[in-house]
């Protein structure tokens, strides 16, 4: 079955042999058996303050309701009141758990007088029910995508990176929607790596108790983004479900599952105040706005700090990475968006451009060029901030882990500079990469790029 273009699952009986058969017909790119996804969420919360208060002011007007929040989670259940009417569904089949309808009442559940009110509410909903495998996950996020979804929520993850999963997601963000991921809840078992929140370009939100301090449970890394509560969150949850003892349809929910549909519903109500900005524009805004917590600047805790929408609504308007997502070869040849990046440069007048990477959110940004015949070209990489490498790769490549045809790696914060000469008689393809330097102290690094003719000789 089709997962995302380019990657088919099988089953795993035959999975060696069609793996022998695509890699002796030269197609293999990767390979991975399938993983077992887990949702982020633990139902032993306590009873406390409301935790949409610390994130939007009661008195706050809601704009008209704009693009749609995917919860690619279990099936929103149609029968409760404070989702089940905004919600469109994307598949068929059972309501099999009340995780999703949970996590969707969190990020809009309706302003109806009763239940659960959402962050944002009334804004409509789209439904993948997921069994929680990393296909069908993926899958989930294809359907969001087509479906025109500009938020994706995923209140789900575990250790290990999935391939068809990472694609997905740098799909949907590559049509303008926020991907937003639950960091997870193992800081007892030594904080792991969970993805798909430490993904590239993936909004990543850890938990804050009622005192606003770190839940004892939320995952501490790199990858976070922003904190949200995620203790003794108030959730709409299906009757059938509902085994509190009161059989109100309510319940208190703790777990990162809860503070990633609180983030999901600032930004769509981001979305709708302030339209026109592209993805990653609006994740800045998130984490722009947000509330600083503990010791100044950014921490593996809470990341930038609290979401606070307030500060994301008045905070200037992001500069814009250009030719995003662009993290690799096959971002920008075609293989993974299915559509070849247009060229930067084609030798017709000198290009620059300014753009930004990270470690985690933004690991290597690759440009397609275009080198006419017998022509040469110098590129060059100046330093704003940070440090970072240069490279150029041939045509053929598809990662940057083999051989480059050129390298510029020198250390600080000076001008990386690469000249390359095309003696054929046909333009050729080039791929520029800028890359973190292993030298640099800051995870991240902006720069400055140009590309223009240079003497052939």
């Amino acid at each position: 079955r089709a997962v995302v273009p380019g990657a088919v699952e099988v089953p795993a009986a035959r999975a060696r042999a069609v793996a022998a058969e695509l890699r002796r017909r030269g197609l293999l790119t990767w390979s991975q058996a399938d993983v077992r996804l887990a949702r982020q969420a633990s139902f032993d919360g306590q009873t406390g303050s409301y935790a949409r208060a610390q994130v939007v002011p009661p008195d706050l007007p809601v704009p008209a309701p704009g693009p749609p929040i995917a919860v690619i989670d279990d099936r929103i259940d149609a029968a409760t009141a404070d989702v089940g009417p905004s919600t469109r569904f994307l598949n068929d089949g059972a309501l099999a758990g009340a995780h999703g309808t949970e996590v969707a009442s969190v990020a809009a559940g309706l302003a109806n007088g009763s239940g659960v009110t959402g962050i944002f509410p009334g804004a409509p909903l789209l439904s993948y029910g997921t069994d929680l495998s990393c296909a069908d996950v993926a899958r989930g996020i294809e359907a969001a995508r087509a479906a025109g979804a500009r938020v994706v929520n995923l209140s789900l993850g575990g250790p290990g990176e999935c391939l068809a999963l990472t694609i997905a997601v740098q799909r949907a963000f590559a049509a303008d929607a926020v991907v937003v991921a639950a960091a997870g809840n193992e800081f007892a078992e030594g904080n792991p790596v969970i993805f798909p929140a430490a993904s590239p370009h993936v909004l990543s939100v850890a938990a804050l108790d009622q005192d606003g301090r770190p839940s004892e449970f939320s995952t501490a890394n790199a990858a976070v983004d922003v904190a949200a509560p995620g203790v003794a969150i108030p959730v709409a949850t299906p009757l059938a479900f509902d085994r509190d003892g009161l059989r109100d349809g309510i319940g208190l929910a703790d777990g990162t599952s809860f503070s990633a549909p609180i983030v999901s519903g600032l930004v769509a109500w981001l979305q709708a105040a302030r339209p026109g900005l592209a993805a990653g524009q609006y994740a800045d805004l998130a984490r722009a706005g947000a509330v600083d917590l503990g010791a100044p600047g950014y921490d593996a805790d809470t990341g930038f700090g609290r979401v606070n929408l307030p500060g994301s609504l008045a905070a200037g308007v992001p500069r814009n990475d250009p030719f995003e997502p662009n993290d690799g070869i096959t971002y920008v040849n075609g293989v993974v968006l299915g559509r070849t990046a247009k060229a930067v440069y084609t030798g017709t007048r000198t290009r620059r451009l300014r753009a930004s990477i990270d470690r985690v959110e933004d690991p290597v940004d690759v440009y397609r060029i275009r080198i006419p015949a017998r022509r040469a070209v110098a590129v060059r990489s100046r330093q704003r901030r940070g440090d970072s490498d240069l490279g150029v790769f041939s045509s053929s490549a598809r990662t940057i882990d083999g051989a480059a045809l050129a390298v510029s790696q020198r250390t600080g914060t000076g001008t990386e500079s690469i000249r390359m000469r095309n003696a054929s008689r046909h333009a050729v393809t080039r791929y520029v990469a800028v890359i973190p330097s292993p030298r640099s102290r800051t995870l991240d690094a902006d720069y400055d790029l140009t590309v223009e003719r240079a003497r052939f000789r």
